[in-house]
């Protein structure tokens, strides 16, 4: 009889507590009750938030999205495309309200920008949730996990209530800039477009752009057999003018993709070159054979172009980056 009456006394104070916004956490329990009376009240209490999770309604679809990409739902959140923004609408689950969770957390990841992003934002309410997150491209993969924060909990992005991922199409990814082929870059679009004047077809002035890389920048020969080499990129490439074969190819791929024409960077045999779309076909550059080559008594680099490698490369493709 005692312990029925403790239990009838413990839940009907919690009852009053949670009534009144001033529910105990389960750490400050511990430090009255016991272990056993605790692991009741444990139970009652997930068993509660399981109740209004079933009972809860998820909320609505976005009304407004793009099209081309199906909204995600996560738990009781939505995650939409619309005009180049990741959008997050929707209320705090029945957890997130019991326990008074602070906000929402995002780790957006952007692998064609190299950028992840975490972002808080809090609740200013629990019923309605909304926030916009600007991409930096209209083209590539991007992943976004959500989570609810509590004060003091520490933020875990592999502990997450779900994840919503895209591939973004709207552009051609070979005309688009990247964190390594900065095509927008001020300098390189003056660049490219000094060396196309004059030029009147897209043949033309590949050419161009090839002879241009492979004569203007030369090869850091100390790390041909390095272990671990560094990637240049486009804009890397330009300011040095000393690298590796990821230098060239990126060069040569943001000098195109500035003057309007599709390039790719691929790779293959610890070598990176590219795919240039001319006539409508994939034509294959290769720039850093292009410039030169590795005298084998001095170990140096000897600058000596080669036009032959315009339309060639003398190894064997295994895929493309993603840039």
């Amino acid at each position: 009889m005692r312990r029925f009456l403790a239990f009838v006394l413990v839940g009907g104070s919690l009852f009053y507590l949670f009534k009144h916004g001033e529910l105990p956490s389960l750490a400050k329990l511990h430090g009255f009750f016991s272990d056993s009376q605790v692991a009741h009240v444990e139970k009652k209490v997930e068993d509660s938030i399981s109740s209004q999770s079933k009972q809860a309604k998820v909320s609505s679809i976005p009304a407004s999205y793009d099209k081309k990409y199906t909204p995600t739902k996560i738990q009781t959140y939505w995650v939409s495309i619309k005009n180049g923004k990741i959008v997050v609408t929707g209320k705090a689950t029945p957890y997130g309200k019991y326990y008074k969770a602070d906000g929402v957390i995002l780790y957006i990841d952007e692998p064609r920008a190299n950028k992840k992003s975490t972002v808080k934002v809090p609740f200013t309410n629990y019923q309605n949730f909304h926030y916009e997150f600007p991409l930096t491209y209209n083209v590539g993969d991007v992943v976004v996990n959500l989570d609810e924060y509590y004060n003091g909990k520490k933020d875990d992005p592999n502990k997450v209530l779900g994840y919503a991922k895209y591939q973004l199409t709207d552009g051609d990814p070979y005309l688009q800039p990247s964190f390594m082929v900065q095509s927008n870059d001020p300098t390189l679009k003056a660049l490219s477009a000094n060396i196309t004047t004059g030029k009147q077809t897209n043949t033309e002035k590949s050419q161009a752009i090839f002879k241009w890389v492979a004569t203007h920048v030369a090869y850091n020969a100390p790390l041909v057999n390095a272990s671990n080499p560094p990637i240049y990129s486009a804009l890397q490439t330009y300011k040095t003018r000393v690298v590796l074969c990821s230098g060239y190819a990126d060069l040569n791929a943001a000098l195109h993709r500035a003057a309007g024409i599709e390039a790719k960077v691929v790779y293959g045999e610890n070598h990176a070159w590219n795919e240039i779309k001319l006539n409508g076909k994939w034509q294959v550059e290769d720039p850093t054979y292009g410039a030169g080559f590795i005298n084998l008594n001095t170990g140096k680099f000897v600058q000596s172009y080669h036009p032959a490698y315009f339309s060639k490369s003398d190894m064997h493709k295994a895929g493309e980056y993603h840039w």
